[in-house]
């Protein structure tokens, strides 16, 4: 498995929250914790809602003494990942537009506090605007329906390279002309095995709502739930620009 690094009080962490700072390029960001902070969940919930609009077909039962109902498909969805879990104290390290680094250690009130302060700010602030959920999962398939290098059916889920979580389909399943071209038109690409060194693609979007819980029978540890809305975010593209 991919060494990816240690991000959550010595546990080896699966999601990450990652800010705009780190997508806006022009840093150095080969260091896989920079501008990310990691969450310990204990349960993520993925849901696709997607959105027909069913049309009943006027006089269709008095034909054939049974009503039609079609759906109109307008290829429309709406996609959220509710977690939950507990924030411990982290090491964070940032570095802002200027290339200034800084690594300090918080505490798990002051994870909690710097995750409400930046659920709270927009897209305009790159250093807080939490742009990006990450959430790494095991694969044995790649894009082409094979198995990785390495991989077979009975390889362990903890010796599986890791690749992170979309809402992509594998090039096996996209329609393709005689010459090859994909008719996904724009559609996500199928994400590559994560590297140290490498960016992951993970989810675009916003924190739709957090909340988090000073318990005083868990502490040093905080419990935490949160709600994130998969987005385009071609708005601050297109503002970061500087347009």
């Amino acid at each position: 498995m991919v060494d990816y690094g240690n991000l959550t009080g010595g546990y080896k962490n699966y999601v990450m929250l990652e800010l705009a700072r780190r997508a806006s390029g022009g840093l150095d960001s080969d260091n896989l914790e920079e501008n990310r902070i990691g969450l310990l969940c204990t349960q993520l919930d993925i849901n696709t809602n997607k959105q027909s609009l069913p049309i009943p077909i006027p006089f269709s039962g008095v034909i054939s003494g049974e009503s039609t109902t079609i759906a109109l498909d307008a290829g429309m969805a709406s996609k959220t990942i509710s977690l939950s879990g507990i924030i411990l104290d982290q090491e964070i390290k940032k570095q802002n537009k200027h290339g200034e680094p800084v690594v300090k250690t918080l505490t798990a009130f002051e994870i909690g506090q710097l995750i409400h302060s930046y659920v709270d700010s927009s897209f305009l602030h790159e250093d807080q605007n939490l742009s990006k959920l990450i959430v790494l999962m095991p694969s044995r398939v790649d894009t082409d329906f094979n198995y990785h290098s390495g991989v077979n059916e009975n390889t362990p889920l903890e010796e599986c390279p890791l690749i992170p979580f979309t809402w992509a389909n594998r090039d096996y399943d996209i329609p393709q002309t005689k010459s090859g071209t994909k008719l996904s038109f724009g559609g996500t690409p199928w994400p590559e095995i994560i590297a140290n060194n490498a960016e992951i693609p993970g989810l675009t979007g916003f924190i739709q709502d957090f909340s988090c819980s000073f318990n005083g029978a868990e502490l040093p540890s905080i419990t935490f739930s949160m709600s994130f809305t998969q987005a385009s975010t071609a708005i601050s593209d297109f503002i970061n620009a500087g347009f």
